[in-house]
């Protein structure tokens, strides 16, 4: 009987494995198509505002990157919320020598909502009046040079709410970027050319216009996540968001244990208050897959001494499972290899590292979505955040970090 449950159970798991896996070759044929279509050309006067804090890895590298885009008419606002900020002399150090128009703003404290949305609403009203887009892009990413002007392309159709893409972590080699890149690996593949795709507050380019038709500043107003506020924003309005694969965003990004724990709890916690009727489905999904294999684990464990052959049988089923989200993580590393052609040789170098670890994904994710559902509470950047609604946010504790 215990046999019977448990291949009945993993065929179940089998089965939402191969949907995972045709949906890491869809993905792959997606991005084909994207990188053999040309350009709508589109290319109105542009802002760009990326919120800064502290010295993220290679900051000097990520933030020149954002000034030396192939676009002919944009200005980049960084903004930091403390004057002292480190980061505020590395942006007006490079703002002085930029060719591009570029000021560095100090936003002050945020009250009632994160500390990023501030940044990025303070960037927006200091926006220069020629200005016909918006984009914004994080401290922490590489955009290449095409970047600006592929993602702002796609709002040459006046009906598109958005245009946003997503990072990949590449990884440095070692145990933990290499997980870090693969528990950040789905979210490339979730989007593509349908309805459920959302904003990344690291790469989202939206029409002056549309952002104030939209009223975004009310929904920014006592939030912490500011691209889920914004899909928000944009489906309340029946505005379609386009996903552009094209632009993905190179990140290097060290880790440890405790930060890797913080950041992917905050994603799945974000989640949980801003996107419910996802955060409810993905949470019983990963529990499954983990309970299906402690589960077989551990009456592979009591077969053992009597009947070895069925506790083989029992793990090798396990291990084919296993293999299905490896096979999805190849396509993965396929699409990146595609989209991200100036880190190559990183990428082949490092490819088998969030390759294989795409197994150990869900045991992670487990522990994010349990951690998630005890608590409201989040730090990011020094701040402790009480998220009591999409709509109101309490700052609990705030330090210089």
């Amino acid at each position: 009987m215990e046999l019977t449950v448990f291949f009945i159970l993993a065929g179940l798991l089998a089965v939402q494995s191969l949907i995972a896996l045709q949906d890491g070759a869809r993905f792959l044929r997606f991005v084909r198509r994207r990188l053999q279509q040309p350009l709508p050309a589109f290319a109105p006067p542009t802002t760009v505002v990326c919120p800064c804090k502290g010295l993220d890895a290679e900051l000097e590298v990520n933030l020149r990157a954002v000034l030396e885009q192939d676009y002919p008419n944009y200005e980049v606002l960084f903004v930091v919320a403390d004057p002292a900020d480190p980061a505020r002399a590395v942006c007006e150090r490079l703002a002085r020598t930029s060719s591009v128009p570029a000021r560095v703003l100090v936003a002050g404290p945020p009250s009632g909502r994160a500390e990023k949305v501030n940044n990025l609403e303070a960037g927006v009203r200091a926006a220069r009046a020629e200005s016909e887009a918006f984009v914004f892009v994080d401290s922490d990413g590489r955009p290449p040079r095409g970047w600006l002007r592929t993602l702002v392309a796609y709002l040459a159709d006046s009906q598109v709410g958005a245009a946003s893409t997503f990072r990949w972590y590449i990884p440095d080699g070692d145990f933990l970027s290499g997980l870090q890149s693969a528990w950040n690996g789905p979210g490339m593949t979730y989007m593509g050319e349908w309805s459920r795709n959302f904003c990344w507050g690291g790469g989202t380019a939206i029409r002056r216009q549309t952002f104030y038709e939209i009223d975004v500043p009310r929904y920014w107003a006592g939030c912490v996540s500011d691209d889920l506020m914004l899909t928000r924003a944009l489906r309340d309005a029946g505005k379609p968001i386009v996903y552009v694969p094209q632009c993905l965003v190179a990140t290097h990004h060290p880790t440890t244990w405790a930060k890797l724990l913080e950041w992917t709890t905050r994603q799945i916690l974000l989640t949980r208050v801003y996107e419910p009727r996802l955060w409810w489905p993905a949470m019983g999904v990963h529990l499954f897959f983990c309970g299906v294999f402690l589960y077989g684990f551990f009456l592979a464990a009591r077969l053992l001494p009597t009947v070895w052959q069925t506790s083989a049988t029992v793990l090798l089923t396990l291990a084919a499972i296993a293999a299905l989200a490896v096979a999805k993580g190849i396509y993965r590393q396929a699409s990146v290899l595609l989209l991200l052609p100036q880190h190559r040789e990183e990428l082949r170098r490092t490819w088998w590292s969030p390759t294989l670890q795409a197994a150990l994904v869900p045991w992670l994710m487990a522990v994010n979505f349990i951690l998630s559902a005890l608590t409201r509470r989040m730090t990011w950047r020094g701040i402790t955040y009480e998220l009591r609604s999409p709509w109101q946010t309490v700052i609990v504790e705030s330090s210089s970090r």
